[in-house]
């Protein structure tokens, strides 16, 4: 009996069982489907964070300062300018470089008020950060040298102050400070965190070191950008050596700052969502082996009923392995069946869920081979005991079987 034969028959088999058929698929529907939606999401949240990541820049470093440690020092161990123009001079791979600080605020504009964040920074932080303006002007070096009053505002705080009202030239007061609104910066949407980047005001960082925070020549962050993407990892090592010596720091002692790039927070990224899919692969695959279960119950149901007709095909000639390999196509064809309607599903479930949430949607080649094949292992594993018991009937017992 060929493999056509053997596949006709299991077939004609199913096809006479309709309900039973489609009942018994169900469970790995419902496995493949799970499977097939959660890596499809998994991998249209992860591309949407990493769109995001690549909205702050295209090769970023940022030096962040740590909280100080020694009991007479308050708040964070602040850079110093001294240090970012020793990073300017030795390191080569340093293309672009802007101090910066931040502040959570409350901004007011003719009684309307709105807590927001207020950044101090060069006019190298938006080419460093790739952020677009929509109008108005940049802030410029004259500003910085002069410490003007004056304030680039995003989307959102623009949207909350003045509606859809004309902006530049408007004044905003910060700390009961009058600031002037040259231009306002275009949509940047949410960082990997989760936070609105529009709900921000930026002004020169002198205006924010005097007026804002009450320092001078000090400030918590520090944005660099590139020359060589390729190059973007040994030129962050470079950066923190030259903190380092700054901060008179011997061999051993802790960095009191932090320094990480583009890559390292991509590649944190992917190590948790790998980790979470891997998690929710895990439960989903649950539904798979219970609906294995479901098929092995079934077929042995059906080799019960079809002892007679097993018995008969033994007689006509039909060997072990001929009813052996039948009942194991059955299954097979059972799975694959159900595979192929659960990746659909999925598809389908996985494209609405996306759309909703506004998240790229991607069905990868992974998903689809891992359900699959699933698919069939399953059928095998499941279907061989009642294959191999309906094999191991004897025919003159089967026949005698009413």
């Amino acid at each position: 009996m060929n493999i056509i034969l053997l596949l006709r028959v299991a077939i004609r088999t199913l096809n006479k069982h309709k309900t039973r058929s489609v009942l018994t698929t169900l469970g790995i529907i419902i496995g493949v489907t799970a499977i097939i939606t959660v890596m499809s999401l998994g991998e249209g949240a992860k591309n949407k964070v990493k769109r995001e990541i690549e909205r702050l820049g295209s090769n970023f470093i940022i030096a962040l300062s740590k909280p100080a440690k020694q009991k007479m020092m308050l708040g964070k161990k602040l850079f110093q300018q001294r240090t970012l123009d020793a990073i300017l001079e030795e390191c080569e791979g340093v293309n672009q470089a802007s101090p910066a600080m931040i502040q959570n605020i409350v901004v007011t504009h003719d009684g309307t008020s709105h807590r927001t964040n207020a950044a101090g920074v060069e006019p190298e932080y938006f080419n460093i950060t790739e952020w677009p303006i929509l109008e108005g002007d940049y802030l410029n070096h004259g500003d910085i040298k002069s410490a003007k009053k004056v304030a680039l505002i995003g989307l959102t705080v623009k949207r909350e102050l003045f509606g859809n009202g004309d902006v530049i030239g408007k004044t905003i007061r910060i700390k009961n400070i009058p600031f002037k609104v040259i231009g306002v910066l275009g949509e940047k949407g949410t960082n990997p965190g989760g936070q609105d980047q529009d709900d921000t005001i930026f002004m020169p960082i002198t205006t924010f070191q005097r007026k804002i925070a009450g320092v001078i020549n000090k400030f918590q962050a520090i944005l660099f950008s590139a020359k060589d993407k390729n190059e973007i990892t040994k030129t962050a090592l470079q950066i923190s050596s030259v903190i380092r010596q700054q901060h008179r720091l011997k061999p051993g002692d802790e960095d009191d700052f932090t320094v990480f790039t583009q890559d390292d927070i991509t590649q944190a990224t992917d190590a948790t969502f790998a980790i979470l899919n891997l998690l929710l692969l895990a439960i989903a695959s649950i539904a798979l082996i219970v609906g294995g279960i479901g098929i092995m119950n079934i077929m042995l149901v059906s080799v019960t009923e079809r002892t007679r007709e097993i018995g008969i095909r033994m007689a006509l000639g039909a060997k072990q392995h001929h009813i052996l390999n039948q009942f194991l196509i059955e299954a097979i064809i059972i799975c694959l069946l159900g595979g192929l309607i659960g990746l659909a599903t999925g598809t389908g479930v996985s494209a609405l869920i996306c759309k909703a949430f506004s998240w790229p949607f991607f069905v990868s080649k992974l998903a689809v081979a891992i359900s699959l094949i699933s698919s069939i292992f399953i059928g095998i594993f499941f279907g061989y005991y009642p294959a191999y018991k309906a094999s191991m009937l004897n025919p003159v017992d089967a026949l005698a079987e009413r």
